[in-house]
């Protein structure tokens, strides 16, 4: 991903609207009307495009003179046009481009891909950035650009739009000026030929003017990309997605998923917060940005009325959430303030006749409470209060709390002033307490998706010691005999490679003997057929729970494996238990490829036990504890069991689950795992069936099949320099304080060095976005030293970040300034450089300031050429580690 002049989409000086004299639309005048009406400070140039054959053949046009260098053009024309024009665009300097509408539905798809083609062929050479197409343009309010088709005016805001469908704009834009809201940046991708979504997620994480972002979208085509870019614009700044899915299902129906799922794992990983409708948008933005952090997720509720209290506590609790419990001094306190001898509990029913000051004294009394994480207050007109009163009272203590007061306004007119006076004073105002509830969970979900996103599973296992060469062993097997699936015994033994305990299943030669062995497992029994050639008959017989069962089972399958394997002998009989000993159902996990995000982990019921009914829950790989335990809490399997054994059976699939990953990780030959079913005992889990697909390794290795690629452990170094200690390792997330540190540590020259600039510290939303990479195209090492105390300081950093295609990766280098000129820039340069050969990278490039000899040394050292840069005043710095590829 790149945001490479992008500042020319979102920032242009100059804006040209280029335009066929025929073109049918009209979207040229609407832009035009809109960029004189935004009040855009710069020259706006209306320019003709026109057909350069004399009797109108062809694709060629030819541009009108222009009065200046525009840095944005709009352009409207037919699609097989357009190619020229961004050529001349180009030679003339522009480099920002947004492509109108491209009437589709008059192309065949062979027009349409040959069009795109040659508009990304035209653009290459000059670097230009193309919106679209079929864009309906973009917004900035806030510097007068309104280079878009957008029939409402839009005021400036802190809100950044983003989305795929123009109408959908159209609602959001009308809704939000009906309330007074405004936007940063609206944006209307088209079809995203050029940039696309997660290239506008990395411009808005870093954008000063864009305090939160909503995006509506219905599907992506790079998971990683896409996962990279969300991740990072979620580190600085509430994002929240509306998504409606493609009419058709994108998976088969054997899948025991659907695209719905994945994308819903994707945006939990992300640290998003998915919305169903436009009605709860902004009430979601508006929360994530005023609510206080949470200290927990509980829940206390204080309403005029018993009834207002149940409805609003049902609610939550039917919706997942959790009721808070008042300490005993707090109902005792509660009951002498509020005079009353009612048993006193949560939802709290405040008196009939309660006084905005009873209301106040209430609210004070349950935000000092330590089981209450976030008040609710639910209030219906009242003969004895005036509603707006109350509201002032509850927004008097509300300013001064540490937690955070959602606050409902039951009824009509009478509640208007008392919803002004909670929005005046920037408390979260509700017209009903299903909404305040939705808005609240929305948010508790937000801060845990939120915590999902701080974990970086590293590459290599950490809490247990595979035995990887027996796992390849067992593929090479497989593969060099032709198969596409492993055979039972071959996935045993992959499986117990990985600490993964699969179920011994006795084989019984009669019925009689099938018998007793069902009496040693335990009834009930899942009955199998072994036929005599060796294979498993697919069929199996489950719950059978006595003799006589079994007799009437085994006549079944064998009648349908004479039906449907018709010449084939009953070889022996398997038995397995079909329950737990521990009680738990029965469940079933593995991993499906998805076509956008990769490899996707399952898990859910087992299909025998109507798993294709229950609950099934999805993740992105890789998986670490936490983001297992969270799976295994979504699936809700444990939650009838006894209390004392809840936690070990969680923990168990938590560990199956994190092992199922690993394996993922480390072998790209696997192309499908199902484990079902599964028991799941305190001790562990024991696999009862497994199948497992498997095909020849492809380029890209297990791990890089990825969406979200692991913490790359293996990249770690520890080194000795100057006599101290050292260990070099890619950056993690929470690198971000010690990255801060390190910046703070330059003096004003050596920062002007790193960033052509004297920049002692950098904003809080960039350093976040500096400490949040992918490990695939961009990469970061830094020099960790522990104190004497544990805590970790970073003595200096070097990055690259490589182009789409590897032919090159920009890179840049700084060491604390007390510590220069001993060594260690040397040293990870060095470190980046051997990363960056094995990353198959074909050059290195940099750009150093004419004054900074130090770092020329440094480079001349290592073989870079260096030659005048193309700014002045700078250098170029060329490494070239592999020869280009001759085609």
């Amino acid at each position: 991903m790149t945001v490479r002049n992008l500042e020319f989409l979102f920032r242009p000086r100059s804006v040209a609207v280029v335009a066929e004299p025929d073109e049918p639309s009209r979207y040229a005048e609407v832009v035009i009307a809109n960029l004189v009406a935004g009040g855009f400070a710069g020259p706006v140039i209306s320019v003709g495009a026109r057909k350069r054959s004399l009797f109108g053949i062809g694709t060629d046009v030819r541009l009108d003179e222009f009065e200046v260098v525009p840095d944005l053009a709009i352009i409207c024309a037919t699609l097989d046009r357009v190619p020229s024009i961004i050529t001349q665009l180009g030679a003339r300097g522009t480099r920002g481009v947004i492509v109108g509408p491209w009437l589709w539905h008059r192309m065949s798809s062979n027009e349409i891909a040959a069009a795109r083609k040659a508009i990304l062929e035209a653009a290459r050479p000059y670097l230009i950035r193309i919106l679209g197409p079929g864009s309906g343009g973009l917004v900035v309010p806030a510097r007068g650009l309104n280079a878009s088709a957008a029939p409402v005016s839009i005021r400036p805001g802190k809100v950044a739009l983003i989305t795929q469908s123009t109408a959908i704009t159209a609602a959001v834009l009308d809704r939000a000026g009906s309330r007074g809201i405004g936007f940063s940046t609206v944006l209307h991708l088209g079809a995203s030929m050029d940039v696309d979504l997660a290239d506008v997620l990395d411009w808005l994480a870093v954008d000063r003017d864009t305090q939160s972002i909503l995006v509506q979208f219905d599907e992506i085509s790079g998971g990683r990309k896409f996962m990279s870019a969300a991740r990072g614009a979620a580190r600085n700044k509430p994002v929240v997605a509306i998504r409606g899915g493609p009419v058709k299902p994108r998976h088969p129906v054997t899948t025991p998923f659907n695209a719905d799922d994945v994308y819903e794992a994707a945006l939990q990983r992300a640290g998003w917060v998915r919305i169903d409708t436009l009605g709860d948008v902004f009430e979601a933005i508006e929360a994530m940005a005023r609510v206080r952090p949470l200290r927990g997720e509980r829940l206390t509720i204080l309403a005029n009325g018993h009834g207002l209290g149940r409805i609003a506590g049902d609610t939550l609790l039917r919706s997942g959430g959790e009721l808070g419990s008042l300490s005993r001094d707090t109902v005792k306190h509660l009951e002498e303030l509020l005079q009353t001898r009612s048993s006193l509990s949560n939802p709290l029913a405040l008196p009939s006749d309660v006084r905005p000051s009873h209301w106040a004294a209430a609210l004070s009394a349950v935000l000092a409470d330590s089981n209450t994480d976030t008040v609710l207050t639910v209030c219906s007109p009242s003969p004895f209060a005036a509603s707006a009163d109350v509201a002032t009272a509850i927004c008097e203590v509300s300013g001064t709390a540490e937690r955070s007061v959602f606050t409902c306004w039951v009824g009509g007119a009478a509640m208007l002033e008392a919803q002004r006076i909670a929005a005046a004073n920037a408390v979260l105002s509700h017209d009903s307490p299903e909404k305040a509830i939705a808005v609240f969970l929305g948010v508790v979900n937000y801060r845990r998706n939120r915590r999902l996103l701080q974990q970086m599973p590293p590459s290599l296992a950490e809490s247990f010691s595979p035995d990887v060469d027996a796992a390849r062993s067992v593929l090479r097997e497989a593969i060099d005999g032709g198969a596409g699936a492993l055979s039972p015994r071959q996935a045993r033994r992959l499986l117990q490679a990985y600490g993964i305990a699969v179920a011994d299943s006795p084989l019984a030669g009669s019925i009689d003997a099938a018998i007793l062995a069902a009496g040693d497992l335990g009834y009930p029994v899942d009955l199998g057929l072994l036929l005599a050639d060796g294979a498993e008959f697919a069929q199996v017989a489950s719950g059978l729970r006595s003799p006589a069962e079994i007799r009437i089972a085994a006549r079944g399958l064998r009648s349908s494996a004479r039906t449907q394997r018709p010449g084939s002998r009953v070889s022996r009989y398997r038995l397995r238990s079909s329950v737990a000993r521990s009680g738990a159902p029965a469940m079933r996990l593995g991993v499906a490829d998805d076509p956008v995000f990769g490899p996707v982990i399952f898990l859910g019921l087992a299909s025998a036990a109507g798993g294709r009914m229950g609950r099934l829950v999805v993740a992105l790989p890789p998986l670490n504890l936490v983001l297992a335990r969270d799976l295994v809490t979504r699936s809700r399997f444990a939650e009838g069991m006894p209390e004392d054994d809840r936690e070990a059976l969680q923990a168990a699939v938590s560990n199956a689950l994190v092992r199922l990953s690993q394996l993922l990780t480390d072998l790209d030959e696997l192309t499908g795992v199902t484990l079902d079913p599964l028991h799941v005992e305190t001790s562990g889990v024991i696999v009862l069936e497994a199948h497992i697909g498997i095909g020849r390794a492809a380029r890209r290795t297990g791990l890089r099949r990825f969406a979200i690629r692991p913490y790359p452990k293996e990249l770690e170094q520890p080194v000795e320099w100057c006599g101290r200690t050292l260990l070099i390792r890619p950056l993690r997330p929470e690198d971000e304080t010690t990255l801060g540190e390190l910046l703070n540590s330059l003096d004003p020259e050596d920062s002007r060095m790193r960033f052509f600039d004297s920049i002692r510290s950098l904003p809080r939303a960039r350093l976040a976005r500096f400490s949040q990479i992918d490990y695939d195209r961009e990469m970061a090492l830094v020099a960790i030293e522990r104190d004497g105390d544990g805590v970790e300081h970073s003595l200096g950093e070097v990055r690259a970040v490589a182009e789409p295609g590897n032919a090159f990766a920009d890179f840049a280098v700084v060491v604390r300034s007390a510590l220069k000129g001993q060594g260690l820039g040397r040293l990870l340069m060095q470190s980046l450089i051997s990363y960056c050969r094995r990353r198959g990278i074909g050059e290195l490039r940099g750009e150093a300031l004419d004054g900074n000899l130090r770092m020329q040394r440094l480079a001349k050292h290592l073989g870079f050429q260096l030659t005048t840069g193309a700014d002045r005043g700078t250098v170029d710095l060329r490494l070239r580690l592999r020869e280009p590829e001759k085609v």
